[in-house]
Formats: C-alpha cells, sequence, structure tokens
C-alpha cells in the first residue's frame, strides 16, 4: 500500500514539475526560471532534457533552437560550457550537428580546456568538481568526433582516486567529483578501477545528503556503477519534499526556490530509482 501511495504522489508531482517546465518558455523561444526573457541557454538546457524524461518535447521546438543558435553566435564567457550546452540541447531537438562540426571554436576551446590535464595541479578546485570542465570538453570532443589524448584523461581521473573510494584533489572525496569521475570514464567507454570501493564510498554517503543536487550525484553515481540507493523509497521522499507549489524543485525541503536546474535532478532521481 505504501509504494501505491508513494507511486501516485511521484506520477503528481511529475505532472506539475511538465506543466511547470512548459510554464518557463520564454518569448524569445529559450527557458529561464524566472520566466522572463532573455532566457538562460543552462535553463534551456535542463528543461530540454527534463522534458524528454517525461516523454515530452518543447511546445515550440523551432523557438529553443532559433535562442540557441543565436546564443552560439554571441558567445560571451566560458565558450566550453555554453558550447557543451548548445550540443546537447540541438542535439536532442534532433538537430544536425555537422554544422556544428565547422565551428572550430567548440572544438578549439575545448582542447584547451584540456591543455595540461595530466597536471592536477592545473585543475580548479573552487567549482563544483575538479572534474566538470573534464567532462564537459571531453563530451564535446566525442559527440563532434574531434581527437584528443584519452589517456591523459584516463590518467588524470585515475590520479584523483583516494583511499576512500571517493575522487577529488588533495585527498579531499566529493561526491560531485566522483560522480563526473564515473560518468566521464563511462563516456569514455573506460570501467574505473575497482567499483565495489567506490560503490562503498557511495554508501557511506547516503545518510549525510541534505540537498538535491548531491542526492543527484549520489544516485548517479550508483545508477553507473550499475546500482541503486540502498534506501530508495527514503530518497523518493526526500525529492517529494522539496517540490514547490509552482511545480518545480527546490534544493531543499526547508529552503529554496524552485528553478529547472533542480527540477532536472528531482525527476533524473525518479527515473533513476524506478519511481517513473
Amino acid at each position: 500500500m505504501k509504494q501505491c501511495v508513494l507511486a501516485d504522489k511521484v506520477k503528481e508531482a511529475a505532472e506539475k514539475a511538465l506543466q511547470y517546465v512548459h510554464s518557463c518558455q520564454t518569448e524569445d523561444g529559450g527557458y529561464f526560471f524566472a520566466r522572463i526573457p532573455p532566457s538562460s541557454l543552462r535553463d534551456s538546457y535542463f528543461a530540454v532534457k527534463t522534458l524528454l524524461m517525461l516523454g515530452q518535447r518543447p511546445r515550440r521546438p523551432a523557438g529553443v533552437k532559433r535562442f540557441v543558435w543565436a546564443f552560439l553566435e554571441e558567445i560571451v564567457g566560458n565558450p566550453v560550457h555554453i558550447s557543451y550546452l548548445a550540443i546537447e540541447i540541438l542535439k536532442d531537438l534532433g538537430e544536425d550537428l555537422e554544422l556544428l562540426r565547422h565551428q572550430s571554436e567548440a572544438i578549439e576551446a575545448s582542447l584547451a580546456a584540456l591543455d595540461g590535464v595530466g597536471d592536477p595541479s592545473t585543475l580548479y578546485i573552487e567549482v563544483v568538481s575538479e572534474l566538470e570542465s573534464i567532462f564537459v570538453a571531453v563530451s564535446i570532443l566525442v559527440h563532434l568526433d574531434a581527437p584528443f589524448d584519452r589517456r591523459a584523461v584516463v590518467g588524470l581521473i585515475s590520479s584523483l582516486s583516494n583511499r576512500d573510494g571517493g575522487f577529488g584533489s588533495r585527498g579531499n572525496s566529493s561526491l560531485a567529483t566522483t560522480y563526473y569521475a564515473a560518468r566521464t570514464s563511462a563516456l569514455l567507454d573506460y570501467p574505473l578501477k575497482q567499483p565495489q570501493r567506490i560503490l562503498s564510498f557511495l554508501r557511506r554517503q547516503e545518510r549525510d545528503v541534505y540537498f538535491l543536487e548531491n542526492l543527484y550525484y549520489l544516485s548517479s553515481a550508483c545508477f553507473i556503477l550499475g546500482k541503486t540507493l540502498s534506501e530508495p523509497e527514503r530518497a523518493i521522499s526526500f525529492v517529494l519534499n522539496c517540490q514547490r507549489d509552482s511545480g518545480g524543485f527546490a534544493r531543499a525541503r526547508p529552503i529554496g526556490i524552485a528553478t529547472l536546474e533542480d527540477t532536472y535532478y528531482a525527476i533524473s532521481l525518479f527515473k533513476q530509482l524506478g519511481a517513473l
């Protein structure tokens, strides 16, 4: 009975989330959690990904494509992350990536991001994860079929492996870096060594997760290793408690406003945990 009630709640939550995502598409074709233009490329990425997980597409897909191409024409900020978000959105909407292969800036920026990749001292440790930019660059190069030193990337990931089973620079393991280590390795079709030790690290973190993004990193890393969380119902209840009246999800039950990023994490978790 409890599982049936939980399943009904997840279904209802997903329907509300779907309407929330649709409501965030703005006049310029993209998406923004504040629901006013100009849209955000990052929010558009999370919106399109969430809609696809829910078996839907943007109500105005042509508008999304126009927004993305317009954004690419005036790249401001980190070209690697911008190119990654754009490629993912256009790929999901069925756009021909041949057009992007001719954008030398995307490939050059990705290769630049991998420059000196074998040296852990070059990593940024202030960001969410030391490996986030590496994953993004590798993803672009794989999608655009561009050559790069795969061994160097694998070597860097291995160098961040710690005794506790997690990944992180200077011996400090984190869920985010462990997730990106697993995801980048999967992208390179290179299985991580000692998966059981990594899984043990992840299991030890389950009771100390207080934010939606960390639960996503934890569950996703387990999922890549072919496992699931040890207490899926508890995790699903945690996610449900993060939903706001708007239908979107916030990063925690007591604090935060609904965002497209957190809504993406929530729907991803429902999928990974077999609730959707």
